[in-house]
């Protein structure tokens, strides 16, 4: 007989709430540096002492469990559940003030996502979800994502700096899908993935996250009802995380009633491939 999954959700909470904490006070002090391999990312003291905690809680309650944390790298477990840790997401708007940020966690397992939380450090919020459970906001539950039509919903786009040809290319993905929805708006942090869960936002596209940037927002949204995909609508594969590090995931996370126009605008930005 299969033992029943434990419930994460009030661990997580803790450690999302004592997080934000730390995240609140160390604002505008310490250091903050571009990492000299990619020109996007930054890493302030703040990510480094959140991600002491976060880890250092993991370790004390889960002992045995494996941790994938984006600025320490991989902790092997011996259990097959494995941590996926991102201290700040947004560190470049956290650095300059902006309360654009959050920090994520979920718990994986050998068939997907366990469960998972983000918390916007600026705005006191905190959401957990479990899978099969359903989806929480400061404990309250979340009600199912709304069922408005693309074209009368916002969609938050993400997009990263780069060569000349890749911002072309996000230009023509980010116009098509302007063209078949309300509006587009950007944060390129967290933030834009509660807007959805809260249903402010019909949907996120991001064609550079990495799987500490995705895990937490795929159990959330998931619990709302929200489809957590690719870019050609296919499921996305989180397990073995620590095999994952390095991959990059494109993702197109939305509510059931937009999702299925807003992969149809996406495609319709892909050139097609030339006849021989």
């Amino acid at each position: 007989m299969t033992a029943p999954t434990p419930d994460y959700t009030e661990f997580i909470e803790s450690c999302l709430r004592e997080a934000s904490d730390v995240a609140t006070r160390m604002r505008g002090v310490g250091r903050a540096a571009v990492k000299p391999d990619d020109v996007n990312q930054v890493v302030t003291d703040a990510d480094l002492a959140l991600g002491a905690l976060l880890t250092g809680r993991i370790g004390d309650e889960y002992p045995g469990h494996a941790i994938l944390e984006e600025e320490s790298g991989e902790t092997p477990g011996e259990h097959g559940t494995s941590w996926i840790v991102d201290p700040l997401d947004g560190t470049s708007n956290y650095a300059v003030g902006s309360p654009l940020y959050g920090v994520m966690m979920a718990v994986v397992g050998p068939d997907g996502v366990l469960a998972g939380g983000m918390a916007l450090p600026a705005f006191g919020t905190v959401y957990v979800a479990q899978s099969g459970r359903g989806a929480t906001r400061d404990g309250r539950p979340l009600e199912p994502l709304p069922t408005t039509a693309l074209e009368h919903s916002l969609v938050a786009y993400g997009m990263d700096k780069g060569p000349a040809e890749l911002m072309a290319a996000e230009g023509r993905l980010v116009a098509a899908i302007g063209t078949a929805c309300l509006g587009v708006r950007m944060s390129n942090s967290v933030f834009d993935l509660c807007m959805v869960a809260e249903g402010a936002y019909g949907a996120y596209v991001h064609r550079g996250c990495r799987i500490w940037d995705v895990a937490a927002a795929v159990c959330v949204l998931g619990e709302c009802g929200g489809r957590c995909t690719d870019l050609d609508g296919r499921p996305l594969d989180l397990t073995r995380p620590l095999e994952k590090a390095d991959r990059i995931f494109e993702v197109c996370f939305a509510s059931a009633a937009a999702h299925p126009s807003l992969v149809t605008a996406i495609a319709s930005a892909v050139p097609a491939p030339e006849e021989d």
